[in-house]
């Protein structure tokens, strides 16, 4: 398995490119439309079908190119972001951003198993940034989104976010069999391990 990281201009969010054999998906594919190029050439460089485009949560920074990828495939978010695709809800608009609105084609829960052609994900539902906030696992990777980060757990002070929830979710990352290494929504990646073992937060 293959991850391509691009640190999107929208307040540096990591847009992530995962591949395996001839498939993709997208990680919170996001940043201004010269990022949607760049995915773009990136796939048809390497020969790569993309088989969706996955969204931890529902915030402006990590949203930005959903519609523009409308029509390549479907757009997965969870149910209780939802909302953000298509309203104002993502907070965009309290840091002068206006996202172009998209209807999600697939609405999780959290607990499923996403077959996308080579690639299997494993949803979990881990709330506290935002209520709909998750962690999608592939293969020995954890993409983190605003959860947890390297020394550090996304914020809670935004609508919908709440301390005591995001701290229930990592420890129920924590729980895992394994290790395994978390590209977080922003910054660098790190290890759950590392996390387990050195985070002041949790």
């Amino acid at each position: 398995m293959r991850v391509k990281t691009l640190v999107t201009n929208l307040v540096g969010s990591n847009f992530y490119i995962v591949s395996e054999n001839n498939s993709a998906v997208l990680i919170d594919a996001s940043g201004s439309e010269k990022f949607y190029k760049k995915a773009q050439e990136y796939l048809n460089e390497n020969n790569l079908t993309l088989k969706a485009v996955l969204y931890t949560h529902g915030h402006f920074d990590h949203i930005a190119l959903a519609h523009l990828f409308k029509d390549s495939a479907p757009i997965c978010i969870h149910r209780l972001d939802a909302e953000m695709l298509y309203t104002k809800k993502h907070l965009g608009g309290l840091f002068g951003f206006d996202i172009s609105p998209v209807k999600p084609d697939v609405v999780l829960e959290g607990g499923e198993t996403l077959d996308f052609g080579d690639i299997k994900v494993q949803v979990i539902h881990t709330p506290g940034h935002t209520q709909g906030s998750v962690c999608y696992v592939i293969g020995d990777c954890i993409f983190s989104g605003d959860t947890l980060f390297r020394e550090d757990i996304g914020r809670t002070d935004l609508e919908g976010g709440s301390y005591e929830r995001i701290i229930k979710s990592i420890k129920r990352l924590y729980e895992l069999q394994g290790d395994y290494k978390v590209y977080p929504g922003h910054g660098e990646p790190t290890t759950l391990r590392y996390e387990q073992e050195n985070n002041p937060y949790v």
